[in-house]
């Protein structure tokens, strides 16, 4: 079974974590970018992928400003754990990305596969 999902494109690592009393928590950046990624995926009707994983994730940045491809893996991977689309990404065992040139409204397109 794959999944094919277009999402908005995600928060920085840099800016996934806001401090309380010392303890990292969820940014709001963070948690508005999983609760959007949550409606999208009920939308689409998705359960629960079970086994070993394949994801494939296309990167198309908002902008030209520098950007490490893996900057945003944790983010988008969280967010699709956290709406149900896998149980935990410790069930990915295959990861690709390409990062495109930019376009302006900047998105990401995950390809989530079990692996048979």
């Amino acid at each position: 079974m794959a999944v094919e999902l277009e999402l908005p494109y995600p928060p920085s690592i840099n800016h996934y974590f806001s401090y309380y009393q010392g303890r990292p928590i969820l940014s709001k950046d963070a948690r508005t970018y999983r609760h959007q990624v949550r409606r999208i995926a009920i939308a689409k009707g998705i359960k629960p992928l079970m086994g070993p994983l394949n994801v494939h994730i296309d990167i198309f940045p908002p902008d030209k400003r520098r950007r490490d491809i893996d900057n945003c893996f944790k983010s988008v991977l969280d967010a699709l754990q956290n709406a149900g689309v896998f149980w935990d990404d410790s069930q990915i065992v295959v990861l690709h990305a390409i990062k495109h040139p930019p376009n302006q409204e900047g998105h990401v397109v995950v390809s989530v596969m079990e692996i048979s």
